[in-house]
């Protein structure tokens, strides 16, 4: 299947930051190659559309973790439901290394805890090789759709449901927008079928819908150009968009509402900082279960040598990328708190998917 003019000018800006950087790609030096990788041919899949976040983060490794395994990497998209497809695909494959992908392993966590779902599971059903970056999970609205902050767009839900966009099952607005929304008191309608951030972000400029949710990484742009207007930050650091309000903490809006309403400020903050927890489990890559020890180890020093390399940092900056890299080890203990996290929110999950099935 040919990919739109769109995913094509985006593959073409990611290969000009890595090319950008002035020829240092090769220069760091390969660490020893993997087993049996040297000269092969290694399937990278990406469980989402081209152009999207999840495929601009494997484009981006893709030349680094070719040059330190002196293999072929070839990304492949595989966004069917939500991902699901994507992720079932690297945990069935053969545990030689020759299958490796990069997964949303908060929205996984997140519909695994419904009782009738068939998806793979982040911690039990692959082998772990490490985390590329957190997720920063922000609430967005069009340029114009009257609501100029989160205050308004709160008016607004006092008389009418407020109308979201989400993918399906396996992103991260079935479990941010029902927790935030029952923080905040305010009620929703979830319009699904926008399989990814371009189709939502036009959604949201078209006046279709009122908000939705996005990882920072993937709009960025539009942001930038004011198409879309942040609201809330659900998950990350103030800094990444200073006088956007967030959600948890003890002055987040969470611990606000609870006030207005009388109700309790430590467990609303909880929830609140539960849900960063469970978004921030972050774009992990990870191989089919059962790899061989030894080239598990050497895939996650592999991995973990190309996020440290310069040459990516420079590139990453300059495809406005961010990097928040993690060992096998504590992305493993970072999937443990979030599944806690995600089976805290089950009703709230059970009830969102609901809606989108209607």
């Amino acid at each position: 299947m040919g990919r739109s003019r769109g995913a094509r000018r985006f593959a073409a800006a990611i290969v000009g930051a890595i090319v950008g950087v002035g020829g240092t790609l090769f220069a760091a030096g390969a660490v020893a190659n993997c087993a049996g990788l040297q000269g092969a041919t290694v399937r990278w899949v990406v469980p989402s559309h081209a152009g999207g976040g999840y495929d601009a983060y494997s484009r981006l490794l893709q030349p680094f973790l070719e040059q330190r395994l002196g293999a072929r990497i070839v990304v492949e998209n595989r966004p069917e439901a939500g991902g699901i497809v994507g992720a079932a695909q690297i945990r069935d494959a053969r545990p030689d290394g020759a299958t490796l992908g990069l997964i949303n392993a908060s929205g996984l966590l997140a519909v695994n805890v419904l009782e009738e779902s068939r998806a793979p599971d982040p911690l039990t059903d692959f082998s772990l090789i490490g985390r590329v970056v957190s997720n920063h999970v922000v609430l967005f609205t069009g340029r114009d759709s009257g609501f100029s902050d989160i205050a308004a767009l709160l008016e607004a839900s006092q008389s009418r449901p407020v109308v979201v966009a989400v993918r399906d099952a396996g992103s991260a607005a079935l479990f941010a927008v029902p927790v935030t929304a029952s923080l905040l008191n305010m009620p929703y309608e979830l319009v699904g079928g926008y399989s990814g951030s371009a189709s939502r972000t036009l959604a949201l400029i078209r006046g279709d819908v009122d908000i939705a949710v996005s990882h920072l990484d993937s709009v960025e742009g539009q942001v930038r150009s004011g198409e879309l207007v942040p609201l809330l930050r659900i998950s990350g650091p103030a800094t990444l968009l200073p006088g956007v309000p967030g959600l948890g903490g003890p002055d987040g809006l969470a611990v606000q509402r609870a006030a207005l309403a009388r109700g309790p400020f430590p467990e609303a903050m909880q929830a609140a900082d539960d849900l960063a927890e469970l978004i921030g489990a972050g774009r992990i890559v990870v191989a089919p279960p059962g790899l061989p020890a030894s080239l598990q180890l050497c895939l996650e020093e592999t991995l973990s040598g190309a996020l440290a390399d310069p040459a990516l940092e420079t590139a990453a900056q300059r495809a406005g990328l961010s990097l928040e890299p993690a060992g096998r080890a504590e992305t493993r203990a970072g999937l443990a708190a979030a599944a806690s996290s995600a089976d805290r929110f089950r009703g709230l999950i059970r009830a969102a998917v609901a809606q989108t099935r209607e």
